[in-house]
């Protein structure tokens, strides 16, 4: 089971327009609304900026210059603030916003040396790719000294998709407006966007519905220790499968995640040759031939997870299809992980339909094979692949990368904003696919949603002290985190 869910809602770009659009039907006015922005955000960088710092506010033409530029006049009795005009107004709201502005700041057509630049050139509208001259500004920006923030969105990251268009600045602080945007989290947006700080501004209409939601809501198991007839069968039982001759790391590091997240059992059904391995290793774990399928056996399971370390070869291949043929037909949580998803990716398996237990755990180009497109092609739309991949193969599943993703039996698509570079390391995976099954095996109705940010949260607490997360603490941390509640 999970703790109570706080779920925050994400929205794409025309959706925000859409909601911003009523609200002007509603009488309200645009300019009040851009006021509105101003001031909200000021409060926000009064309690976060030091007092007499210099401020450079670079200003685009659109709505997004008219916020950066009633901004400086609502912070300009607490900072030295000057205005970059990088284009000339052309909105109406933005010709009224520079008007006010110029009889409080000084208006310059360069930037000037500050402690602090706020990035107001372009904001949720930027859809298209920008010319090399306003690729030349970014630059200039990124290249300035001192702390950098940007208004609503960095300028050109796109607001949908996370994407640089083609370039795109980096900032340290975003001041979202209205609500989170999907490109603020898809991406390249982790490199770009710095703490994310929403200023929601008017109320959501029933008009308005979200893409996907944030979800970092960890997973809870009870243990009733004062119930003394407790025993290990109570606990679930996993079954890892993998390890082809020459590939037997993965599975241990699958297994022992599994038993260290408190599953009672784990069986690895692998290749004969790291049975001693293991033994030595982890006595804790039992073992099986992968080679010989006891339906008895695997029928008793809880969860399986299958894949890690089998290899790619036409012995791996024979392998996968008789266990996948063998755990379809049975009601038992089915974690698919890295040589699973190659094999899943033949043309054989295509039309194939995944029941919902059933959990694919794919990184960028695994999925592009899946489905059939480049990883760059995944990346440049997180959302849309996620739910391509359920559309194709059925089953639920976990998109892995910075700000991983995951789509449950009902189509909800959740966002994790945990997690960080220093877990770009091998068996990192083998490691999570242990964990779900581990922890699915307890608690079905745990959403894979909560297992994922349970691994992210014990990633970023190893990174404090490391370049480089080691992944054999991985699932001890997760053991300490589920044990506190």
């Amino acid at each position: 089971m999970t703790a109570e869910h706080f779920l925050t809602p994400v929205y794409d770009a025309k959706s925000v327009k859409a909601w911003e659009q009523r609200w002007f039907e509603l009488g309200n006015q645009s300019f009040g609304l851009m006021q509105q922005a101003a001031l909200a955000m000021a409060n926000t960088l009064k309690s976060r900026l030091k007092a007499g710092s210099r401020l450079c506010i670079w200003c685009g033409s659109g709505n997004n210059g008219g916020d950066g530029y009633l901004l400086g006049v609502y912070l300009s009795s607490w900072y030295q603030v000057h205005i970059y005009q990088v284009a000339t107004p052309s909105s109406t709201d933005a010709i009224q916003a520079q008007q006010i502005a110029k009889n409080t700041l000084p208006i310059t057509n360069h930037p000037v040396s500050a402690d602090v630049h706020i990035d107001a050139m372009f904001g949720n509208g930027l859809m298209r790719p920008l010319s090399d001259a306003w690729c030349d500004v970014i630059e200039q920006f990124n290249a300035a000294d001192g702390q950098k923030i940007a208004i609503d969105l960095p300028t050109g990251l796109h607001p949908d998709t996370g994407i640089p268009l083609p370039k795109c600045v980096s900032v340290d602080m975003t001041l979202c407006l209205m609500g989170y945007k999907a490109g603020l989290l898809m991406g390249h947006a982790k490199s770009h966007v710095g703490q994310i700080i929403n200023h929601p501004l008017i109320p959501a209409d029933n008009q308005l519905s979200p893409i996907a939601s944030i979800d970092n809501t960890l997973p809870r198991l009870v243990r009733h220790t004062q119930h003394s007839h407790q025993h290990k069968g109570n606990y679930g039982s996993v079954m890892v499968v993998g390890g082809c001759a020459t590939m037997g790391g993965a599975v241990i590091m699958s297994a022992e995640a599994a038993i260290k997240t408190g599953a009672g059992r784990v069986t690895v059904m692998t290749h004969p040759a790291h049975h001693a391995a293991i033994l030595a290793r982890s006595p804790n774990l039992m073992l099986g031939d992968i080679h010989h399928i006891c339906p008895k056996q695997l029928s008793a399971m809880t969860a399986v997870c299958l894949g890690m370390g089998l290899g790619r070869d036409l012995w791996s291949e024979r392998v996968f299809d008789e266990w996948l043929a063998a755990l379809m037909d049975l009601p038992i949580t089915v974690v698919l992980d890295a040589d699973g998803l190659w094999h899943l990716g033949h043309d054989k398996y295509q039309g194939i339909r995944l029941p919902s237990h059933f959990i694919g755990t794919p990184h960028h180009a695994e999925a592009g094979r899946l489905l059939g497109i480049s990883a760059d092609t995944v990346e440049s739309d997180r959302i849309a692949a996620i739910k391509a991949l359920q559309h194709r193969y059925g089953g639920q599943w976990l998109l892995k990368g910075a700000n991983s993703l995951t789509i449950d039996d009902q189509a909800n698509v959740r966002i994790c904003t945990l997690g960080n570079a220093a877990m770009a390391t091998a068996g990192m995976g083998d490691v999570l696919s242990g964990m779900m099954a581990g922890i699915l095996a307890q608690a079905p109705t745990t959403t894979i949603a909560a297992i994922t940010a349970l691994h992210a949260h014990c990633g970023d607490l190893l990174a404090k002290d490391s370049l480089v997360v080691d992944v054999n603490q991985m699932a001890v941390v997760a053991n300490r985190l589920l044990a506190e509640f």
